[in-house]
């Protein structure tokens, strides 16, 4: 039997337009990290934002991803607050910041696994622009991959049972938690389908349940901005019919306020 607990970690302040939400001016976004405890282990999916944030944007060109989403991390909101003991695996969804910087509040010997794109994608960022370009600034990017990511890629294939999301890599080979390719937003975003909580984590395929419920997207800037706007497209429609089609699933984006705790 899974339990699944669902975590603030922190918050920015965005655009509402830009997140596909109703509204003309700037709305909380909640950095959302999930943790899932089954009868063996612990998992944890993405880590929200850590102090690691505030030390990695603190100088220009930097600076700049701060100033662009503005966030918060009250003390009792910190990963490290929140969990009993750590983790026994940490699975990133994509490289951004606010998904990855709690990881470095944790110890390092806590094994992480990523999409193999993502892994790559991010030892390509050389330079302090284009990491912070791809809103994984160079104290995070090195942050990271020091604690030597390990592809999701290579876990067995199977089947998930999901409309338009048919095959994903079975994370602990008991099918308890199946990670799923959601292209589109970052660079080799993944999110977990967990059968028997009939939960899946879609990470930043959306930005709230309500935008999938209205068929309301990011701006096509926004979305070719932050990851390649056609995928993003696609794989929103495709939840959009898995919300249709399976309305007993739970869809839980990242930074969506009705799914926060």
């Amino acid at each position: 039997m899974l339990r699944v607990t669902t975590l603030r970690i922190g918050s920015c302040r965005a655009p509402a337009f830009a997140a596909g939400l109703p509204g003309r001016g700037k709305v909380m976004l909640p950095a959302l990290a999930t943790l899932i405890e089954t009868n063996t282990q612990t998992l944890l999916f993405d880590c929200g934002y850590g102090a690691s944030f505030y030390d990695a944007t603190d100088r220009f060109p930097a600076r700049a991803y701060r100033i662009a989403t503005p966030m918060t991390l009250p003390p009792q909101e910190r990963l490290t607050a929140q969990l009993n003991r750590p983790p026994d695996l940490v699975i990133l969804s994509h490289m951004h910041g606010d998904h990855i910087a709690g990881l470095l509040d944790l110890p390092d010997d806590i094994p992480v696994l990523a999409s193999k794109e993502a892994i790559d994608h991010l030892s390509s960022l050389s330079s302090a622009l284009t990491a912070t370009l791809a809103a994984c600034p160079p104290l995070l990017r090195d942050g990271v991959l020091a604690r030597n990511p390990r592809p999701i890629d290579e876990r067995p294939q199977v089947e998930t049972g999901l409309p338009e999301f048919p095959r994903g890599h079975d994370v602990l080979g008991t099918g308890e938690a199946i990670a799923i390719a959601l292209p589109g937003h970052g660079v080799g975003q993944i999110g977990l389908w967990l059968p028997d909580a009939r939960h899946f984590l879609i990470a930043d395929a959306a930005y709230a349940r309500s935008a999938l419920r209205d068929g309301k997207l990011p701006p096509w800037p926004v979305l070719a901005r932050l990851g390649n706007a056609r995928a993003y497209r696609q794989t929103f429609a495709r939840l959009r019919t898995l919300m249709r089609a399976r309305p007993a699933i739970t869809l839980v984006p990242s930074h969506c306020r009705e799914a926060a705790p």
